[in-house]
């Protein structure tokens, strides 16, 4: 690859993450504002629209890489996107402002996080070789189970909402306003259709810029593509939505928020991903990745369940695990 060709892919990996956010954003505000105008309760916007739009980049990334038969890119974005979520984003949260979350994001949500986690392992779980864990492929059926249980989550969290008021859930802090009820429902319709192209034309030029830079200038695997380029970039919303949260000091929601798009990663995006085309997992080993993901989570499910909060040393911890982990996938960025 000349110089001026890797020029181009990097510059498509970087166009490609700006889609993706704006992406995003333009989807949650259109569609939000159109729900709003047909006199949907905010509550339920925030946990449908919102928590879809948050982790719309980790979908259409998935999806399009599984189509394109990069199997490896397509898990290794979820995989690195909830790493990403806890260790640097949380850890960035909890370095510059420790907040006291809420009693049911430390107690419900965060262990059903791990629980997803759980989830997703025994769907791949293939009992027909020596070396069944994480070797086997996640097929439609299992992605329809998926779906449903966050379709239970949602249901869940909507009852927790209305029978206590003023209770925190995950993607409170990105529940719509009142201004989205302003807009002619045509300019909602409009970003949406924006939103979708956006997150669409992101998702190709991403994954075509870090596959190219990745493989031939580095020779790194779809495993390293996926886990730390391409989820850096579908994890932006969710950085972006903390440092936010930072200067309004409002970590408290924010933590929630990484919570809800964790598990709609595992849920959501992989269940989903899986319908349009079974996941096969086997052609990667993705075991230190998921060791990795499932130990910064039971970490953050700790500090959570002994003060309902991370504090600053916590934060340098998960910073300290997310270096090491960059690490770790440099030295194999070619398994």
């Amino acid at each position: 690859m000349t110089t001026l060709e890797a020029f181009v892919q990097f510059a498509f990996v970087l166009v490609g993450m700006l889609l993706l956010y704006g992406g995003g954003a333009g989807l949650v505000k259109g569609a939000g504002g159109i729900a709003l105008n047909l006199h949907i309760p905010r509550l339920v916007v925030g946990l449908t629209v919102v928590a879809f739009g948050t982790s719309a980049p980790e979908l259409f990334v998935s999806v399009l890489s599984a189509v394109q038969g990069k199997m490896g890119v397509s898990i290794g974005n979820v995989i690195g996107s909830n790493v990403i979520n806890v260790a640097l984003v949380l850890g960035i949260a909890a370095v510059a402002r420790p907040a006291t979350v809420d009693r049911g994001v430390a107690r419900v949500d965060a262990p059903f996080m791990l629980i997803t986690y759980a989830l997703v392992a025994l769907a791949v779980v293939n009992f027909g070789t020596p070396r069944f864990w994480l070797f086997g492929e996640i097929q439609r059926w299992e992605g329809v189970v998926l779906v449903l249980i966050l379709v239970g989550y949602i249901y869940v969290l909507y009852r927790r909402s209305t029978s206590t008021a003023g209770v925190a859930t995950p993607f409170s802090e990105e529940l719509p306003n009142e201004a989205d009820t302003q807009r002619a429902l045509w300019i909602d319709a409009v970003l949406v259709v924006l939103g979708v192209v956006a997150l669409a034309g992101g998702a190709e030029l991403l994954v075509r810029g870090a596959s190219e830079i990745a493989t031939e200038v580095f020779g790194a695997s779809e495993r390293f593509v996926g886990i730390a380029i391409v989820a850096f970039g579908t994890s932006l919303p969710e950085l972006f939505t903390t440092i936010a949260g930072i200067s309004r000091g409002e970590m408290d929601i924010s933590v929630g928020n990484i919570v809800g798009s964790n598990i709609f990663n595992s849920l959501m995006v992989l269940g989903t991903t899986a319908l349009v085309r079974p996941i096969e997992v086997g052609g990667t080993d993705f075991r230190s990745d998921f060791a990795f993901m499932t130990g910064t989570t039971v970490l953050l499910v700790l500090f959570l369940a002994v003060s309902r909060k991370v504090p600053r040393a916590g934060g340098v911890v998960f910073l300290g695990i997310y270096v090491a982990y960059f690490v770790f996938l440099t030295a194999t960025r070619t398994v």
